[in-house]
């Protein structure tokens, strides 16, 4: 399964690809590669995995031709893509980087595309941190995801960016996914606003799920420490715990 989480940049998109992870490693649905699909790359710094290398240091030195002449350029990137790729139990971490500095990509971009069609076989699920928009799904990354999250936060412009970012999708590929849930990030259970944001965020959405502000949460992002860490007890945990992620 290839599942993309999505929204605005601040919603906490971070967090819920976080949390979702520990629970596809907690529930054995392993192994999952994880991409930092952002320009930011907050995810690393979200699991406590360290990030030396991304696919955009590779991209650049393949652009400026840095291979050896006996090597194809699909050759040079399969081996240098390694280095990029962080071990972990249960999951791999693979972040993106930076976007493309000025010229034509293309040729490029559609070498990583090969390469993490083929990555991605080796993976019971992929998990993509996406950017706000999906446009990157169509030029960056692999195929049509299986099931997308849309994360939400109490601001009326990130429900409409999830809007724009589906009817995007649509436009793309014809359709949405049956998958497509709704996470509403630092809400209270059953409270007006919950049910207008459901609302501007579009849809439809096939389940939706509504997280509590979490001081664990906080604090751990605070110290920079490992979202994976969280103990059980975690509200965020708990109410992801019971809900349908479309596995």
């Amino acid at each position: 399964m290839i599942l993309a989480v999505i929204g605005k940049g601040g919603v906490g998109k971070t967090t819920v690809t976080s949390l979702l992870l520990r629970r596809l490693v907690e529930s054995g649905e392993t192994p999952v590669l994880a991409i930092d699909a952002d320009p930011s790359s907050c995810l690393g710094t979200a699991l406590g995995v360290a990030v030396e290398r991304t696919l955009a240091d590779m991209r650049e030195e393949l652009r400026e031709n840095e291979r050896p002449p006996s090597m194809s350029s699909a050759e040079w990137l399969a081996l240098r893509a390694e280095e990029a790729l962080v071990e972990n139990p249960g999951f791999d971490l693979l972040t993106m980087g930076r976007p493309e500095g000025k010229g034509c990509y293309c040729y490029v971009n559609n070498l990583i595309r090969d390469h993490l069609d083929r990555l991605a076989r080796s993976y019971r699920h992929v998990l993509l941190d996406c950017e706000a928009g999906l446009e990157h799904l169509s030029r960056r990354t692999s195929g049509r995801p299986d099931a997308i999250v849309c994360v939400v936060n109490r601001s009326r412009m990130a429900a409409e960016t999830i809007r724009r970012s589906l009817d995007l999708f649509v436009s793309i590929h014809g359709e949405l996914p049956r998958r497509v849930q709704l996470v509403l990030n630092q809400f209270d259970e059953g409270e007006p606003l919950a049910a207008q944001m459901t609302a501007l965020a579009g849809g439809p959405f096939s389940g939706v799920v509504t997280i509590p502000r979490d001081p664990q949460v906080a604090a751990l992002e605070s110290a920079g420490e490992s979202l994976l860490t969280l103990s059980s007890t975690s509200p965020a945990i708990a109410a992801l715990g019971a809900w349908e992620v479309g596995l």
